[in-house]
């Protein structure tokens, strides 16, 4: 299955995986570091050995040696403490800066990005996850023009709804029963993290007026397109019945 979440190089993804089985979750991670190896990416993992290893097997299935990547450097495994705690706390900042220190050594040492997928291990406390919200929002700021691309992993059986919705909110791209989707839902930064329910309903009417109009452009040009064919085939048929025609002498 190929998921095609990292096609530009230049230009950063933020993807969310609420995932409910651990098929659905490994089929999404296999596919996501199998494109960023195959595009010349530092592919990060971050979670537990044991995922680890199944990755590995899995990418030797698709047909990726992980030993050979490890060994050039190319796949690289940390535990969540590793990637996202210092002296055991969660500190959103210090997040990004070591990210964006990874980024610049993947680029430094000639990988043409970063690819690096992370999942939310537990339940957090509500302080913590508005911590994790804010991190997830600022995200998209700082790597959205860079060759950065995140898969973020959430659990549905640990993240409740309402915590799903603001996953949604803070990533332009969801990955759903194995289909990446352009997320309607995504808020721009500061509208992500802002209480302003006035400024929230204004921009969901905006978003219903720019789906109807995506929607009358699209079947507009798909009229055109049949139009287009119909004439086509109009005009075959009238130079075959022409040239079928007997000359007199």
């Amino acid at each position: 299955m190929s998921l095609s979440v990292n096609a530009s190089a230049h230009r950063g993804q933020h993807i969310c995986l609420p995932f409910e089985t651990d098929d659905e979750k490994q089929a999404a991670v296999v596919s996501f570091l199998h494109e960023g190896l195959s595009h010349g990416s530092r592919c990060l993992f971050i979670g537990t050995p044991e995922e680890f290893e199944e990755l590995g097997r899995q990418l030797e299935i698709e047909g990726i040696c992980a030993v050979r990547a490890q060994a050039r450097d190319a796949l690289r495994f940390l535990t969540p403490e590793q990637a996202y705690l210092h002296d055991g706390v969660f500190d959103p900042n210090r997040v990004l800066a070591r990210f964006a220190a990874l980024l610049e050594e993947a680029l430094a040492d000639g990988f043409t990005g970063l690819s690096g997928t992370g999942e939310l291990m537990h339940v957090p406390a509500p302080d913590e996850w508005r911590k994790i919200v804010w991190y997830e929002a600022q995200f998209n700021d700082h790597f959205a023009r860079l060759p950065f691309s995140g898969l973020c992993r959430y659990p549905r059986s640990v993240v409740p709804p309402d915590r799903v919705r603001d996953v949604l909110r803070t990533h332009p791209v969801a990955i759903v029963r194995g289909e990446a989707c352009e997320n309607p839902f995504y808020e721009r930064t500061a509208l992500a993290l802002s209480d302003d329910s006035q400024a929230r309903l204004d921009w969901q009417l905006r978003q219903l007026r720019v789906g109807n109009r995506t929607q009358r452009h699209l079947e507009g040009k798909t009229v055109s397109a049949v139009t287009a064919a119909v004439e086509l085939a109009t005009e075959l048929a009238e130079l075959r019945a022409k040239f079928r025609r007997p000359t007199s002498d």
